[in-house]
C-alpha cells in the first residue's frame, strides 16, 4: 500500500508540474547560443517581421530574406509602413552590394556604405552584433513557445553592459526565429519570423542583380 501511495504522489506531482509548465529537462542556454550562432552563418531563408520603436516611418516591414554560409545575401521587402521602401530588393555578391527599387531600377549609393534596406539591414545588422557581444553574457532559458514559424525555445539574456535581449531559438532548424532587444546602440526593437527554412542547394541567381 505504502508503495502505491509513494507512485500515485509522485504520478500527480508530475501531471501538476507538467500542468504548471514546469519543464525540468530544458537545454542548456549557451549551447542554444552557440547552435543558433552556427545556424545563423550557414544557409537560410526567412521572413522576418521588423518593428523598431522610435524609427523615422512607424508600422511593422516584412522582408524576405536569403542567406548564404559564403556571406551572400538578399533581401526583398514584401509590405513596408512607406512607400519608398515598398519592393525594394537588395543584393550582395559577398564582394559587392546593389539596391533596386520595384521596378528593378537601381538605386545608386549616396555614399561609400555598403547598399542598405533601412530597417530590414539593420535588424540582420543587429542580430549580428548581438551574437558578436555574447561573451560573458548571462543567459537564461525561460521555457518553450510557438511562433508562426514553429516550435522555440526563449531565452533571456543580459550582456555584460546591462543591454538586454530575448533570443527564440527555432527548434528545427536551430535558427534565431525572434529577437527583442534593449539596447543602448539598438534601442528597442524586436524581430519575428514568419517562415523559416533550410534550402537544400540555394539557386545562384538569388544573389546576382535581377535582370
Amino acid at each position: 500500500m505504502r508503495a502505491f501511495i509513494r507512485s500515485l504522489v509522485y504520478v500527480v506531482s508530475l501531471v501538476a508540474a507538467v500542468g504548471c509548465g514546469v519543464n525540468p529537462s530544458l537545454p542548456d542556454g549557451d549551447e542554444l547560443v552557440a547552435r543558433a550562432h552556427r545556424a545563423w552563418k550557414g544557409d537560410w531563408h526567412a521572413v522576418w517581421q521588423v518593428e523598431w520603436d522610435g524609427a523615422p516611418v512607424r508600422g511593422p516591414l516584412v522582408a524576405e530574406v536569403w542567406h548564404a554560409d559564403d556571406g551572400r545575401i538578399r533581401i526583398e521587402t514584401l509590405e513596408a509602413p512607406s512607400p519608398a521602401l515598398n519592393g525594394l530588393i537588395l543584393v550582395d555578391d559577398g564582394e559587392t552590394s546593389w539596391l533596386y527599387d520595384v521596378r528593378h531600377n537601381r538605386l545608386e549609393a549616396q555614399s561609400d556604405e555598403p547598399a542598405k534596406i533601412p530597417l530590414a539591414s539593420d535588424a540582420l545588422d543587429a542580430i549580428d552584433w548581438l551574437f558578436l557581444n555574447m561573451e560573458d553574457a548571462t543567459v537564461a532559458v525561460s521555457g518553450r513557445g510557438s511562433l508562426e514559424s514553429g516550435a522555440a525555445m526563449r531565452l533571456n539574456i543580459v550582456l555584460p553592459t546591462g543591454d538586454r535581449a530575448v533570443l527564440w531559438v527555432h527548434e528545427k532548424t536551430g535558427l534565431p526565429s525572434r529577437v527583442e532587444l534593449e539596447t543602448a546602440i539598438w534601442g528597442e526593437a524586436s524581430f519575428v519570423t514568419r517562415s523559416i527554412s533550410i534550402p537544400e542547394d540555394p539557386h545562384p541567381g538569388l544573389f546576382a542583380p535581377p535582370q
